[in-house]
């Protein structure tokens, strides 16, 4: 039987959230730059902001699609999260993120932007998700360093307690089983 509140249960993990961030920002990159790419396909001509416009939703769609595909990989077990795709690499990816969608949230928002409402309104989406998905990627390492130093200690207590009740180096070493 779950003893945990009500509230812990309903909780939803900051990985999970993280995630969830991850896509909507993938969506809303997508909608930038394909928002942005068929109105000026459709007016013929595409200005230094609709190029820029375009680029910054297509790296960003680039971008959490790497991020995204290292998350499925880590989660079915083909990719260690002790390799090079660790919280902390995670994390910093997201902040290079909110660096990223900075200027071209405001790229976007300006007036000789060719940008069209469906496409700002979802780069501000994607703008203030990069900053809340990053609150949520460093929030999830915590949350798995806090794990690895309570699964350490916890063998340490182990260990501790082995060797009170039985003596020094009563497990090391003893290949019998018994």
């Amino acid at each position: 039987m779950d003893m945990k509140a009500p509230q812990e249960r309903s909780r939803i993990s900051p990985y999970a959230m993280k995630l969830v961030v991850q896509v909507t920002m993938w969506m809303s990159s997508i909608i930038v730059f394909g928002s942005t790419a068929e109105l000026s396909s459709n007016r013929g001509t595409c200005n230094a902001a609709c190029g820029y416009a375009v680029a910054v939703g297509v790296i960003s769609f680039l971008h959490l699609t790497l991020l995204l595909l290292c998350n499925f990989l880590t989660e079915i077990n083909r990719l260690s999260r002790q390799t090079w795709f660790s919280h902390q690499f995670e994390t910093f990816n997201m902040y290079l993120l909110v660096f990223w969608w900075t200027p071209g949230v405001a790229n976007i928002a300006s007036v000789r932007s060719q940008t069209p409402g469906p496409g700002q309104v979802f780069g501000f989406v994607a703008f203030f998700g990069s900053m809340y998905g990053s609150f949520k990627a460093y929030h999830s390492h915590k949350e798995e360093q806090y794990r690895l130093d309570m699964e350490r200690k916890e063998a340490e207590r182990i260990a501790a307690e082995q060797e009170l009740a039985f003596g020094p180096g009563a497990f090391e070493g003893n290949d019998t089983g018994v």
